[in-house]
């Protein structure tokens, strides 16, 4: 899909939003907030800069929670689901983030607090993260994780933790797995300047657990390679094509 396609539909996206005002019943972020404005610039950043695309974005519900669940590989992530999340669905994201980079990474502490990411610590079990997390679940937001815990050094998806297992055992809420690919090579670690990598994401249907309130270690090992295992696919399914040419075709 080319450059001035991907514009096109964003364009029109965004002016069926203004004309339509009904499209989206469930929405929580609407053309008045902040949420909102931030995503179509962020958005049309991703769209001419790097091409982005978000591949069956229509398996986000449109009401009721959810986890969304992807690989990680830059600190981009978060901010681009949430981007695909609100033009897609007008639906915002929240995210767990890292307390130590948070307080220690200006960047990345600026994209945390557009996405309204709660902070936590990565090495003690943070108990009041982990309250805020059910709470916005029972809620009915939308909120994200990333299985591995920590961005990849070289772009391959490590292993996932279990956390994000035990929040689908005792919440009952269907994970929506997805795919990144392309922003470890826009944004690696430790680097400052965003490359036009070309970026896509792909959302897969649902993945429902009965709820569970206290699974043997067995059951949470099994939901969390379940997720994994769809992760990976999404990712190869959108990433094996772009590696032999990871600049962008003007």
């Amino acid at each position: 899909m080319n450059r001035f396609h991907l514009i096109s539909s964003a364009a029109k996206n965004f002016g069926e939003d203004l004309l339509h005002l009904k499209t989206y019943p469930h929405r929580d972020v609407n053309r008045t907030s902040k949420n909102y404005w931030i995503a179509v610039f962020v958005n049309l950043f991703f769209k001419i800069y790097m091409a982005a695309e978000y591949i069956d974005a229509e398996n986000i519900p449109e009401s009721g929670p959810a986890i969304v669940a992807g690989n990680h590989s830059s600190h981009l992530d978060g901010l681009i689901i949430n981007t695909a999340s609100i033009l897609t669905k007008r639906r915002s994201v929240v995210f767990l983030a890292a307390a130590d980079v948070y307080e220690s990474n200006r960047a990345f502490r600026i994209m945390c607090d557009l996405v309204n990411c709660i902070p936590v610590k990565r090495d003690e079990n943070d108990r009041v993260a982990l309250l805020k997390t059910m709470r916005l679940l029972r809620d009915g937001n939308l909120f994200g994780i990333f299985p591995e815990g920590q961005r990849s050094r070289d772009g391959s998806i490590g292993e996932g933790k279990e956390g994000v297992a035990v929040l689908a055992l005792a919440t009952g809420v269907p994970v929506i797995p997805v795919g990144i690919s392309g922003t470890f090579e826009a944004l690696p670690r430790k680097t400052k300047f965003i490359k036009p990598a070309k970026v896509r994401l792909k959302f897969g249907l649902p993945i429902k657990v009965e709820k569970q309130r206290h699974p043997p270690e067995e059951r949470v090992n099994a939901v969390k390679d379940m997720i994994m295992e769809e992760i990976k696919r999404l990712h190869s399914e959108i990433d094996g094509s772009d590696k032999k040419n990871q600049k962008l075709a003007a």
